[in-house]
């Protein structure tokens, strides 16, 4: 998990934990299924606390 915990995650991040593409990660986050937000826009809008992250994979999710 990425070392800054207060840093939103990028997609691809995001992704990268998961084990799945950086279009999956934006099908989730299109149906709900993931707890994300809409960043800067400066590069990929999708954005994800790495809290949020670890409890959908504890969850079962990832």
């Amino acid at each position: 998990m990425a070392a800054d915990k207060k840093r939103p995650l990028s997609i691809g991040e995001i992704a990268h934990e998961l084990g799945v593409s950086t279009k999956t990660v934006r099908r989730y986050h299109a149906a709900g299924k993931l707890r994300t937000f809409e960043g800067d826009g400066k590069t990929s809008p999708i954005k994800m606390r790495a809290i949020d992250l670890t409890r959908y994979i504890k969850k079962g999710g990832g």
